[in-house]
């Protein structure tokens, strides 16, 4: 199982475990456009295309690992023709279930902690990059979702 802290609050940079032993950090930094991260000594970057909501995962080389279609309540994740689907299964974006083959629940992503600080990733059977990409996407679409209510917020005070 995954598990990713924020290293300190407010900030936007995350420690990454797995059962307990330190993977990787990555910084979910404002005014950038996705996150990287390094993993057993390769080099990632999480792409976000900014008005499509889709993901991309590159390798240090540039080239596309895995993508996602738009990440909404519904989403699927697409590595070597293998399509994992994702849907929202608890309010306010805590948590995205993972469909098996056969259409039963197969993995979870989950908010957690004091003001969404903590995210688990139970995905049995998924490549461990892609566990992390998985992760990255969802703690990007709940900062994407809180700027857009923020601004939202804003116009509507009048601001």
């Amino acid at each position: 199982m995954l598990h990713a802290k924020r290293i300190h609050l407010p900030s936007q940079e995350f420690g990454l475990t797995e059962d307990g032993r330190a993977l990787t950090t990555f910084s979910l930094s404002r005014g950038s456009i996705g996150a990287r991260f390094t993993l057993r000594g390769a080099g990632y970057l999480v792409r976000t295309h900014r008005f499509s909501g889709v993901y991309e995962l590159l390798d240090s080389d540039g080239t596309v690992v895995a993508t996602t279609d738009r990440v909404r309540r519904s989403w699927n994740m697409t590595c070597s023709g293998r399509v994992l689907p994702f849907r929202q299964t608890a309010a306010a974006s805590r948590e995205y279930t993972m469909t098996g083959d056969d259409g039963r629940p197969a993995g979870t992503i989950r908010h957690t902690g004091h003001v969404h600080s903590e995210t688990t990733a139970d995905l049995p059977g998924v490549e461990l990059v892609l566990q992390v990409f998985a992760l990255v996407v969802v703690l990007l679409r709940r900062r994407r979702k809180r700027a857009a209510a923020a601004v939202r917020s804003t116009s509507l005070a009048g601001g």
